[in-house]
């Protein structure tokens, strides 16, 4: 009851209604960079910004991915406040960025592309499955800088030796990746763009994706950078990512904290048993517990829904959203109305 009471409140500082939901975002605006943001280094990284007002929303898509995964939350988001979808550097539009491409050099790359674009501190992260790193490792090291985060079914430190240990058939699984046999390849060299094989480096785009969409991603799908960026974020997962998110660990004391934790993340796979996967599911929320005690007023909440939460279940990112902005406005009007008391004698 105090929950729904602090979100009704929230809601109304920002001015919106708890039942609306804001059009999704027309795929074809994704065709082309929305600002290309100069870094101090002269690169440049895309950033999407929608709305108005603070904190500032700052969305973090997943291994490989771009801007467009948001497009079913961000302009609802932005009706709350002002929310940005950006490119991390080597995908999307954003120019390539130092190797390797772990959380220590992506939060390096958005630092700076918050001061780049006049953002203002602190903002609230949400992040998703990868990208849970960056923003655990943002968090902890630059704590006065976030106000809240959400976690979208996030990766976790070392999760891939944890999740075998639950299941040895994902093990297997996870060595014959095409995509990423097809990457290694590529980078090597053994394997050239506009070879037959080629085909099998392309991940299926949705059904969904315009045509012009789909021509923009299919002819930027030949850069080879992007390949040695998806290869150098997946292997810093269990590499440098996962040692940055262990060194710089700590509790972040009352932050705002919620963790969406996807049901069938580990689950429907046929070439794994059943045993095995009920296994994984149990360490999958174990990992996004021991997230969440991170913080006094840290929550996992299960959500119904594959690993891609945010294109399935888009109303449970924007009910956690709310729900963080909530008890930054609470947190907010405390400190306005909050008055020293006199000092006494002895004091």
């Amino acid at each position: 009851m105090i929950r729904n009471v602090i979100a009704a409140a929230a809601l109304a500082l920002f001015g919106m209604s708890a039942a609306h939901a804001a059009p999704p975002i027309p795929l074809s605006i994704y065709a082309k960079p929305a600002r290309l943001v100069t870094l101090p280094d002269g690169r440049k990284m895309n950033l999407f910004c929608l709305g108005a007002g603070s904190p500032t929303i700052m969305l973090d898509t997943g291994l490989g991915g771009f801007s467009a995964s948001w497009y079913l939350t961000h302009a609802t988001l932005a009706e709350r406040t002002q929310t940005c979808a950006f490119d991390r550097a080597g995908l999307g539009f954003s120019d390539p960025g130092q190797m390797p491409r772990d959380a220590t050099n992506e939060v390096s790359d958005q630092r700076a592309l918050l001061k780049a674009a006049g953002i203002r501190e602190p903002i609230v992260l949400v992040a998703s499955s990868m990208a849970g790193l960056n923003a655990r490792v943002f968090a902890s090291t630059y704590p006065r800088e976030v106000a809240g985060l959400v976690l979208v079914d996030p990766s976790s430190p070392y999760q891939d030796r944890r999740l075998n240990e639950a299941s040895p058939t994902r093990r297997r699984e996870i060595e014959a990746s095409p995509l990423r046999r097809c990457g290694l390849r590529l980078v090597s060299g053994e394997l050239k763009l506009g070879d037959v094989d080629y085909a099998a480096c392309v991940r299926p785009l949705p059904a969904n994706y315009p045509d012009d969409l789909r021509a923009v991603i299919l002819a930027r799908a030949g850069d080879l950078y992007r390949h040695q960026t998806v290869l150098s974020e997946s292997d810093a997962m269990a590499g440098s990512s996962s040692q940055a998110v262990e060194r710089t660990k700590r509790s972040l004391g009352a932050m705002p904290l919620i963790v969406l934790t996807a049901t069938n993340t580990t689950r429907g796979n046929p070439l794994i048993p059943e045993a095995e996967q009920e296994a994984m599911a149990k360490v999958w929320s174990g990992m996004h517990d021991e997230i969440a005690v991170l913080s006094t007023r840290g929550e996992n909440r299960q959500i119904v829904s594959g690993h891609g939460i945010s294109a399935e279940r888009p109303d449970a990112v924007v009910a956690a959203v709310d729900d963080v902005l909530a008890q930054i406005a609470a947190d907010r009007r405390g400190r306005i109305g909050f008055t020293k008391p006199p000092r006494g004698k002895g004091r």
